[in-house]
């Protein structure tokens, strides 16, 4: 959006401007505002021509001098100069400012092999730059217009967008200025913007061959003003209509206009569209100097939190809480800082649809479009908004804001292996604790979340404070089975604590070996807000903790003793090693139930299947006895033959989770001993969860008595 707002200038300012351009008959504005940046982006768009001749137009012998009636007083409908009453060298400017590798409607477009025919003509390849004062008094004249040259890159050219930077002449007046002005020889600031580039400067000093075209919306404004000195073509337009014509291959030569004088009154005050077309033909000069009020800053755009009419309420911070929605507007201001209203994107207004927000949240980039957006993000941290204005005519404008979320009291509480917190979009924020192989202790973190999963912080008390959270103590901590983990005191060389206090703690490694798990339960309780009413919740949270493996399993007595009258699992498991018993006494009880394998004393005869699984099993069907299996225990002989298939149950329901055992007695499916020799135990089962198959096995022996 280009609005400057130009009044009259005074004398004093005025005569400095004179000085500059050489000039008697201008009139610039003032009172323009006095942030104007130093610099500006105008795009432009450059159209790079052979240099080496092959062109009829450009690097050619010429009359030299300005020539003006080269082009027509209106632009064509594609908004391109036509060719006008007095062409000199230039019957294809159709060619000059478009793309040659699309433009198929041009009389020399590609294919064609046609191309203008004039005398004199320099030879292809011929590079010398010493032909200037031999041809300024040639007498061109067009032999054929569509002469067949045998080829169709006569007009070849390649497109290069860019920018030219034009720098601040005046705060008063607003005044802008591009100046390349070298010396006649083309040293010094010379306007070579295309060496090096397009098709290079084919074995000249520079790339000479080239045409420029700039265009530019405005809102026209009373003493707006453009200046022009340089070589060579010039044309300039406003909208359709030509304004300043300055044709011909030349040394640099000065034009103007004042806005004012090429448009009726009822036209200032609505948006128009500057055009400049420029072409530099001809060694060995190339110089250019633009100075206008037409060109401006861009618009500029940024956040309210209020609205969009008054610009009163820019932000660049924004705070909210995780659960509170606010509305952001765009606020858009022209080159003078004045606010825009909505609207059709005309005098003064612009489109809402033209407004795009962009914010990432968790990696991922949303956008919306429209003058305001409301934001219900409940992701706490810190998240960049980024706001853009782009009416696709004129350089897009930036603006944005960072908006601070903050996390709401706590509303959960986890257990993690990591001090750091786990994102909030994690499946999993709590973790189950393991004894890693040789590990005897390890540490484990709480994390506060509040109801959308943001971390708060840690389970520690916390000081009372007015609209605050906080806590008289710190979290508890409790081991379900000491027999598994325990909790360190001191330098945990001694025994451990099934309770403690602390937001982390140290878990020590218990007695029961690989594939056992218990429970580590940790609660807190948070109390909001603090002041004459206190409302408080107890936070909890459960985990498994033990020692993760791929499943073990141990026979005892092995070898069995077979028969009648051989030792019980009362026998072999006595003093320290009773607590096995204990430990797989579900599964114990289960299983010679269901086999009746006790002898007249009450005690067991058989050999104890003990296993270990990395986490709980699948529950099964129940059995014909009423039991639930967990997995199934299958014993083959040693020509793989299977002797017994039973189920696996549970050791110690409910506490010890991981740990699951059968008996078997020695027998065979139809209830017979088996014959002495070494037996294959095979256990299986699926892991709950996730589903994946469980297995382990060992050989147990088996003797006569």
């Amino acid at each position: 959006m280009r609005m400057k707002f130009v009044n009259t200038l005074s004398a004093a300012v005025a005569a400095v401007v004179f000085v500059i351009l050489g000039a008697t008959d201008l009139a610039f504005g003032q009172g323009q505002g006095q942030n104007l940046p130093q610099t500006i982006q105008i795009p432009v768009t450059f159209y790079d021509f052979r240099s080496n001749r092959s062109n009829p137009e450009f690097e050619q012998p010429h009359k030299g001098g300005k020539s003006t009636g080269m082009v027509a007083n209106t632009l064509d409908a594609d908004n391109k100069p036509t060719l006008g009453p007095k062409p000199m060298r230039n019957y294809g400017i159709q060619h000059w400012f478009r793309d040659w590798s699309t433009y198929t409607a041009g009389p020399y477009s590609k294919g064609k092999n046609i191309a203008p025919k004039y005398d004199p003509t320099s030879p292809i390849g011929n590079n010398a730059t010493t032909d200037w004062n031999a041809e300024n008094n040639a007498n061109i004249v067009l032999v054929d217009e569509f002469a067949n040259v045998g080829h169709d890159t006569s007009f070849i050219n390649k497109v290069i967008d860019t920018n030219l930077t034009f720098t601040l002449l005046s705060a008063t007046t607003g005044v802008y200025q591009f100046n390349r002005q070298g010396a006649a020889d083309g040293s010094g600031n010379s306007f070579f913007y295309l060496d090096g580039k397009g098709f290079g400067n084919e074995g000249r000093s520079h790339n000479y061959s080239f045409t420029m075209e700039m265009v530019f919306d405005f809102q026209a404004k009373t003493g707006m003003t453009f200046n022009f000195r340089g070589d060579d073509d010039v044309w300039v337009f406003i909208d359709k209509t030509l304004v300043l014509d300055i044709g011909g291959i030349h040394s640099a030569e000065e034009g103007r206009f004042n806005l004012d004088d090429v448009l009726a009154a009822n036209q200032l005050g609505k948006t128009h569209t500057l055009r400049v077309f420029y072409a530099e033909r001809h060694t060995n000069g190339s110089n250019i100097l633009i100075q206008t009020n037409i060109v401006a800053p861009p618009a500029s755009i940024g956040i309210s939190t209020k609205d969009n009419t008054s610009g009163t309420d820019m932000v660049d911070a924004i705070t909210k809480d995780a659960d509170q929605k606010v509305t952001l507007w765009s606020v858009v201001k022209d080159d003078n800082g004045n606010v825009l209203k909505p609207g059709n994107g005309e005098d003064g207004t612009y489109k809402c649809d033209d407004v795009t927000w962009t914010w990432t949240v968790n990696g991922k980039t949303n956008t919306a479009t429209g003058c305001s957006l409301i934001l219900a993000d409940s992701v706490a941290g810190s998240i960049n908004i980024k706001v853009t204005y782009d009416n696709k005519k004129d350089p897009p404008a930036n603006g944005g804001a960072n908006m601070n979320v903050r996390a709401l009291p706590p509303a959960s509480i986890h257990i993690q292996s990591a001090p750091e917190p786990k994102p909030s979009t994690s499946k999993n924020l709590s973790d189950d604790i393991y004894f890693k192989s040789g590990e005897e202790t390890v540490v484990v973190y709480t994390i506060l979340r509040d109801k959308y999963g943001n971390p708060v912080g840690t389970a520690v008390s916390k000081p009372q404070s007015a609209n605050d959270w906080g806590a008289d103590a710190a979290a508890g901590w409790k081991s379900t089975d000491p027999s598994v983990a325990t909790f360190c005191t001191g330098a945990c060389t001694g025994g451990g604590s099934n309770e403690l206090v602390g937001s982390s703690v140290t878990v020590k490694k218990g007695l029961l070996g690989e594939g056992t798990e218990g429970e580590l339960i940790v609660s807190y309780q948070v109390c909001y807000p603090y002041g004459s009413t206190k409302k408080c919740d107890v936070l909890s949270d459960t985990v498994g903790v033990g020692s993760k493996s791929v499943g073990q399993i141990a026979i005892g007595p092995n070898p069995l003793t077979q028969g009648p009258g051989g030792k019980t699992l009362q026998d072999y498991f006595t003093g320290p090693s009773a607590t096995v018993l204990e430990t797989y006494k579900g599964a114990i009880e289960k299983s010679t139930k269901a086999d009746g394998n006790v002898n007249k004393e009450g005690k067991t005869g058989g050999v104890l299947i003990a296993v270990g699984a990395p986490k709980q099993l699948v529950k099964g069907p129940a059995t014909k006895d009423g039991f639930i299996q967990y997995g199934k225990v299958t014993i083959y002989d040693a020509v793989g033959n299977v002797v017994k298939s039973d189920a696996l149950y549970q050791a110690k329901d409910p506490t010890v989770k991981t740990s699951y055992g059968y008996v078997w007695d020695g027998k065979n499916e139809k209830g017979r001993y088996v014959g002495p020799g070494t037996y294959l135990v095979r256990v299986t089962g699926r892991i709950d969860g996730d589903g994946s198959a469980f297995s382990v096995q060992r050989k147990v022996g088996v003797k006569g008595k």
